[in-house]
């Protein structure tokens, strides 16, 4: 796999951004664009041909520091169990409404990147996510997801891999 410099002129701000990341790591990556938006897990899965489990869901919990979130990046089968989030953290959480992710974030549910989002947050990460080879995840927007080694995930989320489920 390659770095792949996808951009073009008309590309939002947002993705530039994101893929400015990757590039200063030079970590590499696949960046795929599709018609049809993948509001959940199991439609970027089907529209990858991917395993569900290789896909990343960016789900954003607020606990009870105002202006502070935690990213939880997990992987498309499995759910989070909140008392094991509670431990970890050390804070009662909660997932966050639309809005509060869009306001936290600045980008709408379905679309939070693994990493690159500005804000005053903690990232935890799947144990799950590590066993595969390469996993999905959204790239800011629904119709735009990256493939990218689990390692390099890791790395450039600054995230605590842990067992969430």
């Amino acid at each position: 796999m390659k770095n792949n410099k996808p951009t073009k002129p008309h590309d939002p701000e947002f993705l530039k951004k994101f893929l400015a990341v990757l590039d200063e790591h030079d970590a590499p990556y696949q960046l795929r664009r599709f018609d049809k938006p993948a509001h959940h897990a199991s439609q970027a899965a089907k529209l990858l041909h991917c395993s569900l489990g290789a896909v990343v869901k960016s789900l954003v919990f607020t606990g009870s520091e105002d202006g502070k979130f935690l990213l939880v990046l997990v992987s498309g089968e499995n759910r989070v169990d909140l008392e094991q989030i509670t431990k970890l953290v050390g804070d009662q959480v909660k997932l966050a409404n639309p809005k509060d992710i869009f306001s936290l974030t600045g980008y709408e549910v379905g679309a939070v990147p693994p990493f690159g989002v500005d804000g005053n947050h903690l990232t935890i990460i799947d144990a799950d996510l590590m066993a595969f080879e390469y996993v999905w995840a959204a790239a800011g927007s629904q119709n735009i997801l990256i493939k990218i080694a689990p390692t390099d995930l890791r790395q450039l989320s600054r995230g605590m891999i842990e067992k969430i489920n």
